[in-house]
């Protein structure tokens, strides 16, 4: 009966080697690789939709500002102009709260 009580704490031990292996690997190779790929994924379909959107709230916004210039005729170039002076206040916010780089 000792021989069998020692092949099964061996196996046992060997079970258990291969087991704490497979974690390690698992939690310091693969897991990081799957939250990177989600990370890129659900950046793409962000960025995707968030794309979509803006052009979907430019063309409201263009469509919307030619209905309102009924008074000058329904130029277009004011709502350009609109857009423009915008998309320019906003870029000039986020440059303005933008971060330092680090030096290297």
């Amino acid at each position: 009966m000792t021989e069998h009580e020692f092949t099964d704490g061996l196996s046992a031990r060997a079970l258990d080697t291969i087991d704490t292996v497979v974690a390690t690997v698992n939690d310091k190779a693969i897991r990081p690789a799957i939250v990177a790929a989600r990370a890129v994924v659900f950046g793409v379909i962000i960025s995707v939709v968030g794309l979509a959107v803006l052009m979907m709230v430019s063309v409201g916004f263009i469509r919307l500002t030619v209905a309102w210039s009924a008074p000058f005729d329904h130029k277009v170039w004011i709502s350009y102009l609109a857009l423009g002076g915008l998309f320019c206040l906003v870029g000039t916010i986020l440059y303005a709260r933008r971060g330092v780089a680090p030096d290297a």
